[in-house]
């Protein structure tokens, strides 16, 4: 056999371990690679509610000065009209206690099982729809907490990836992610559009703006992130329905 005819058949089996290697070999494609790459991680992952805590949790979730202050001194108000401090006539322990399926409140909650963190999970149980706005639900008026119907229609996962896991995040997403959800307005905020815009282009990243859009969610805002703190606290108390 000549020199050319060996030649030949070693390129064609070259070629063909070649095939049968491209063949088995695992390709990323272009999309999963890219969402791979952009993937970011929560910020506030593994934030603690707990009392020493509030100040600071508070402000790394965006709020200006004056909204902690507010916000800290409606989570007195509520603490010491439902004598949270006191352990055997603390109300919004006694209305954790009451909630018929546990496990859906550890969920979000403790965050146990959800995709959320807690500060989104929550929503879903300490907002109620009344006159067709969302607001932190009345203590007064509940026995337990329940999970709430609006929040089925509520795009607050996809609301939570594009504000707050956003490659270009700002310092205050959760305040804007929450504000939009509050406002039933997360469409705006997903598409990227004013207030909520990135950029010039898309009117701007305004908290100012948001609060003209949608007047009275600044005080809706800091009813529920003072309930939030406040009803998280409680569920992280030894023998508490995040401690067992």
């Amino acid at each position: 056999m000549s020199r050319y005819v060996w030649i030949a058949l070693f390129t064609l089996a070259a070629l063909g371990f070649n095939a049968l290697l491209l063949v088995n070999e695992d390709i990323v494609e272009p999309d999963a690679q890219t969402k791979a790459e952009t993937k970011r991680e929560d910020k506030l992952f593994g934030m603690n509610f707990i009392v020493p805590e509030r100040e600071g949790n508070i402000g790394k979730m965006g709020f200006g000065p004056d909204e902690i202050k507010d916000i800290l001194k409606r989570i007195d108000t509520l603490e010491e009209k439902y004598r949270v401090k006191d352990p055997a006539y603390n109300q919004v322990l006694v209305k954790i206690e009451s909630t018929d399926d546990q496990d859906a409140l550890a969920a979000a909650f403790c965050g146990t099982g959800s995709t959320l963190p807690v500060r989104y999970a929550a929503m879903a149980f300490l907002l109620e729809e009344k006159d067709k706005k969302l607001q932190a639900v009345d203590l007064e008026s509940i026995s337990s907490f329940q999970y709430n119907e609006w929040a089925k229609s509520a795009r607050i996962q996809t609301s939570y990836q594009e504000g707050d896991l956003a490659k270009d995040r700002k310092d205050d997403a959760v305040r804007m992610v929450m504000a939009a959800i509050l406002a039933r307005d997360e469409a705006t905020l997903i598409d990227h559009a004013s207030p909520w815009g990135g950029g010039f282009i898309g009117g701007g990243w305004a908290w100012s703006g948001v609060q003209k859009k949608h007047p009275g969610v600044k005080t809706r805002l800091i009813d529920y992130v003072a309930l939030l703190h406040l009803v998280l606290e409680t569920a992280k108390v030894e023998g508490g329905l995040c401690s067992t």
